[in-house]
């Protein structure tokens, strides 16, 4: 009866102890601090075995099951009051379609570098995109940093998470993903249909195109984040397909208006009180994109309308993208304009401007060679000019010498010595 430390096929250190005849086993990790201190502990169960104190220590040592079909449900029930509609939804369906049919009661600490590269494995044999197995993979590491923090666990499962989808990623995918936006033309017989033929849904066409919010955003907006005055947009909410909830960062942000959509909200206020007075209602809309009683639009009849004007656009070349494009496209044409990337990013509502640069670098203005803000204010000349005996043919057969060895360079006649060789 005794502990003993061993290693396992994956790399991983582990004790096994038989005492009193039970048996029980217990996981470090794979690096040489794990080993040490799987010996430190081994060591101190074989002092308390000779001892005749080791009972409750042997329950300590054991593993702590952690399965991981359990542990996906407790934690969704423990945090969905945490997260938004929208992200409690992802993670449900993420851990009921994806984790738990692959893992199912099998223990997190069981689970190794090996069962999540075969984890990938199916997600990649099913077709499905490196997105959605990082989202799976990121809600594992989730669940399990909250088991380590209870001390249910001692080690998170997944690990280099990062690096392996990266892999991954480059050995599905065919093309390099980037962030399509339409030309201003394309923008403009978009707007110039849906005026013409949903008149109700362009006002708010318009705005996405003119401040690059999110739709939700949009939606969400009331008459009383208008500032006329100011030319500005205060953001502070958002509806989507789960209700209301705060924006993607859950944090308010003030967009800058252009004169045209100034004009464009004021109008689009007139004709609500108009339709107050046609429709009966009490008061008018607090909602600037209302629905015809006057509530909040539903992002899901949003999609019906920008559809139709989507395959009206496409009969005239203009590309079948998604709504969302339209925040691509303002990003786009703001950065192509000379906008400071910092001032592009607060508009977005994004947190680093890094990512803002990451995904629309391509759109920044590029001339290499104009170097034009090195030329200083200098009159003085570094070196005297070889004078009118020198012909451009010499000069030319000179310059193109110089790297053939100057020593051996014939110099032109009449001029000065090479100051570094006298």
């Amino acid at each position: 009866m005794a502990a003993k430390v061993y290693k396992r096929g994956d790399g991983s250190w582990w004790i096994r102890t038989h005492h009193a005849g039970k048996k029980a086993e217990k996981r470090f990790g794979p690096s040489k601090r794990d080993k040490a201190q799987a010996e430190k502990v081994a060591e101190q169960i074989n002092a308390m075995i000779a001892l005749g104190t080791f009972g409750k220590e042997v329950e300590e040592a054991s593993p702590r099951a952690a399965p991981c079909d359990k542990a996906l449900g407790s934690w969704l029930a423990t945090h969905q009051a945490e997260l938004k509609p929208t992200t409690r939804s992802l993670y449900k369906g993420l851990a009921e379609n994806h984790l738990i049919p692959h893992f199912q009661s099998m223990d997190l600490a069981e689970i190794d570098s090996t069962a999540i590269r075969a984890f990938v494995d199916g997600m990649i044999l099913k077709g499905k995109a490196p997105g959605t197995t990082r989202n799976a993979l990121a809600l594992l590491r989730l669940v399990a940093n909250s088991l380590i923090r209870q001390g249910q666990l001692d080690r998170n499962p997944v690990v280099e998470m990062k690096a392996l989808l990266k892999r991954v990623r480059n050995a599905t995918e065919t093309e390099v993903e980037v962030r399509e936006a339409w030309s201003r033309d394309e923008a403009e017989i978009l707007l110039d249909l849906a005026w013409q033929h949903e008149q109700a849904f362009a006002p708010l066409l318009e705005i996405l195109f003119g401040t690059g919010m999110r739709r939700g955003e949009a939606l969400g907006l009331k008459w009383q984040d208008v500032d006329f005055d100011e030319r500005k947009l205060l953001i502070r909410r958002s509806i989507n397909s789960q209700g209301q909830s705060t924006p993607k960062t859950g944090r308010a942000r003030r967009v800058v208006l252009s004169e045209r959509l100034v004009e464009m909200l004021f109008d689009l206020l007139g004709e609500r009180q108009r339709q107050r007075i046609s429709e009966s209602w009490p008061e008018t809309p607090e909602w600037i994109f209302c629905n015809q009683r006057g509530g909040a639009s539903e992002p899901r009849n949003v999609s019906r309308v920008w559809e139709r004007v989507r395959r009206r656009a496409e009969s005239q070349g203009v590309r079948k993208l998604a709504l969302h494009s339209a925040r691509h496209s303002w990003a786009t044409w703001a950065l192509q304009a000379g906008k400071n990337p910092k001032w592009v990013a607060d508009q977005l509502g994004h947190a680093d401007p890094s990512t803002t640069l990451k995904h629309y670098a391509h759109a920044m203005p590029e001339d290499d060679f104009d170097v034009s803000f090195t030329d200083l204010d200098v009159t003085r000349r570094h070196y005297a000019s070889p004078g009118d005996s020198v012909t451009t043919e010499e000069l030319a057969k000179y310059a193109n010498s110089w790297h053939a060895g100057r020593d051996s360079n014939p110099r032109p006649s009449g001029s000065k010595p090479d100051a570094l060789s006298s």
